[in-house]
């Protein structure tokens, strides 16, 4: 299954959508193989972060001026946030941009990670890990679903896993890589 994936994400041209660089984001979607199964790792954000608190997320977060590139914002993220580091993350292909509703542009990455690994979470921003397979993923049919934000009521697709419910930005990635995947 990694296979095809890197196949159909190869011949995948991500859209790069322009931002400041104060709104701009790196997201990394890490996936590995076990038991011949496929999954995306997850965080579930604390309730103490300054945003997104307890929603389920990519790790990532916002570019920094010395990070030089989206990826490496998304590298340096996914291992200040999960303790996954670089160096065991093959990039194998990029997603489209997309706007979130608090005004971020995220740019999602995904990369193979080994299997098993042991994660280091930052207590401060991530509660807990979450492997979503991608047979649930494959198999699932969001709905639309009520968001506010700051006094704005939007309609956002959502599903729910094992008790979480993943949303907004997170599941409109999630829902463009099984498009992909599907193509």
């Amino acid at each position: 299954m990694i296979s095809l994936i890197k196949e159909k994400l190869n011949n995948y041209i991500g859209k790069i959508l322009e931002s400041p660089q104060d709104i701009c984001a790196g997201v990394m979607m890490p996936i590995f193989e076990k038991d011949e199964e496929v999954f995306i790792v997850l965080t579930k954000r604390t309730k103490t972060v300054k945003k997104h608190k307890g929603e389920v997320s990519f790790p990532g977060g916002m570019c920094e001026d010395e990070d030089g590139s989206k990826l490496i914002t998304a590298l340096r993220e996914c291992c200040e946030e999960i303790g996954l580091r670089k160096n065991d993350v093959k990039v194998i292909g990029k997603l489209d941009d997309m706007i979130t509703l608090t005004g971020f542009v995220i740019s999602p990455y995904v990369g193979i990670m080994p299997y098993p690994y042991t994660f280091k979470t930052n207590p401060q921003e991530v509660a807990y890990i979450i492997y979503l397979p991608l047979r649930f993923l494959m198999e699932a049919n969001p709905v639309m679903e009520e968001a506010e934000y700051e006094g704005r009521v939007e309609q956002v697709p959502s599903f729910h896993y094992s008790g979480d419910r993943i949303w907004g930005a997170t599941c409109r990635i999630l829902l463009q890589f099984k498009r992909i995947l599907k193509s």
